[in-house]
């Protein structure tokens, strides 16, 4: 699945990342201008920087 991610995230012109991020900019511009996150935004980068997923 991160393999996955990590190739989206490669292709940005491809039409899942367009949607993705179309839909990411929206939710941003709705919230306040300082918000802490739940989980990463891109979790393939976050695993590969140490990040473990807490339940």
């Amino acid at each position: 699945a991160y393999k996955y991610v990590s190739e989206l995230w490669r292709k940005k012109q491809s039409d899942v990342m367009r949607f993705l991020q179309r839909v990411r900019c929206w939710e941003y511009r709705q919230q306040p201008s300082i918000v802490r996150l739940t989980r990463p935004t891109r979790p393939d980068k976050a695993r590969r920087l140490g990040f473990k997923a807490k339940q």
